[in-house]
């Protein structure tokens, strides 16, 4: 299904009075998980991914390949992407494990200081529509040392940054086939806060094709 947004593929981040700051798991420096990264050739190969902040886990990632005891740094630049296994806290405190993904993008502002505008963003929902949340660091505040922005991507490889104040008037052109879904856009549980949802369930509906003027809520994965 053809999306009638115009999206440009190297969006300009502008900084705004209004964030969210989205919960996320902060690691141990040099932590080391299950993983995986992906060649520019599409190779993929299994080892353990050597985590850092979240800023730094967008510049580069240190990796060691499975059978092997060396360290090897690399830079957005060189990889598609990269994805590891991390334990996480639920809202009751109980661990559980979750795959955490990157893909390779291209941004106008990096993530922190002097590091370069190829980055490594986190893909929180995949399909028709793909979803990322993009990190940047904010030194002189810190009690929100992070700020977030979302952005979408096609199924054509086009994104778009999607900000809370433009929420309704882009949400409204991304979902406008699933009319269950855009009808309510704005409404309680269909807010910028409910976006990976949202994304969720309609690439649930372009896969599946029921109804438009139902709405089906997908199962997370």
């Amino acid at each position: 299904m053809q999306l009638t947004l115009r999206l440009t593929k190297q969006p300009t981040i502008l900084f705004l009075p209004l964030f969210i700051l989205l919960s996320f798991q902060v690691h141990a420096k040099n932590d080391k998980f299950p993983g995986y990264i992906i060649t520019l050739d599409d190779e993929k190969i299994e080892g353990e991914v050597v985590t850092g902040s979240i800023t730094d886990n967008e510049v580069k990632i240190q990796f060691i390949e499975e059978g092997e005891d060396k360290k090897k740094t690399y830079k957005a630049k060189q990889l598609k992407g990269y994805g590891y296994e991390s334990i996480q806290d639920d809202d009751l405190g109980l661990e559980y494990k979750r795959w955490i993904h990157y893909e390779q993008q291209k941004v106008d502002y990096p993530p922190k200081p002097f590091a370069s505008t190829t980055v490594f963003m986190q893909r929180e929902e995949g399909g028709t529509l793909t979803l990322f949340c993009y990190y940047v660091e904010v030194r002189n505040d810190r009690k929100n040392p992070y700020q977030y922005h979302y952005y979408a991507k096609n199924d054509e490889g086009d994104l778009v940054r999607i900000e809370k104040k433009e929420f309704r008037k882009i949400a409204g052109k991304l979902f406008k086939n699933y009319t269950a879904m855009s009808s309510k856009i704005g409404r309680k549980d269909f807010e910028y806060k409910n976006l990976d949802r949202m994304v969720r369930d309609y690439n649930f509906w372009v896969d599946n094709q029921h109804d438009a003027n139902e709405y089906r809520v997908a199962l997370k994965q």
